[in-house]
């Protein structure tokens, strides 16, 4: 068994027989979001194929990506609590100014199917060990249907677990509020 099948093995194995994520009772999960609230959410992306940069000129590079996501509410209930997701991102690199910006698409699904959608953008900024960005919730399907909010982000890029791999951890900050349409106009 290679070694990037040994860590996603046991990664799969502490999620799934962990207490603190297995055992919970519904009431925990995001079955019952509110309307509205305020969220910190803690999140992990590894992208298992990195793209080659291409050159755009001399001093500047562009790439592609797409990540696996996986997101912990830390009030370990609500909002994105224990789901799973996939984003895709567009990043620039400007290597003489030491610079990077990008832009991206996430779509996280809970266990039951239901969908929430999320834009984010980290403007460009000198490359750091810790980066910020912006993000919104751009709607969901089932109980995340009207979906809106808008939230910071703050993350950091993590030693590659195993080579040809990324792997980012960060966090979600702000609130959202669901809008219900009322069926009977």
């Amino acid at each position: 068994m290679s070694c990037l099948s040994r860590i996603v093995l046991c990664g799969a194995l502490f999620v799934s027989f962990s207490p603190a994520y297995s055992q919970e009772s519904t009431a925990n999960r995001s079955d019952s979001l509110p309307a509205k609230g305020d969220f910190r959410i803690t999140f992990t992306a590894v992208n298992m194929n990195p793209m080659k940069p291409i050159m755009l000129d001399s001093k500047r590079a562009f790439t592609t990506g797409n990540s696996v996501m996986t997101a912990i509410n830390q009030d370990g209930k609500g909002l994105l609590h224990n789901m799973a997701g996939r984003c895709t991102t567009a990043v620039t690199i400007d290597s003489d100014a030491k610079t990077f910006g990008y832009t991206g698409f996430c779509d996280y699904a809970d266990k039951d199917g239901d969908h929430v959608f999320e834009s984010y953008e980290y403007p460009v900024q000198p490359i750091a060990p810790y980066v910020k960005g912006s993000a919104e919730w751009t709607g969901g399907t089932g109980k995340f249907k009207g979906l809106s909010g808008k939230f910071d982000l703050r993350s950091s890029r993590l030693a590659a677990p195993v080579e040809g791999v990324t792997q980012t951890a960060g966090e979600k900050i702000g609130s959202y509020s669901i809008e219900t349409t009322s069926a009977s106009r």
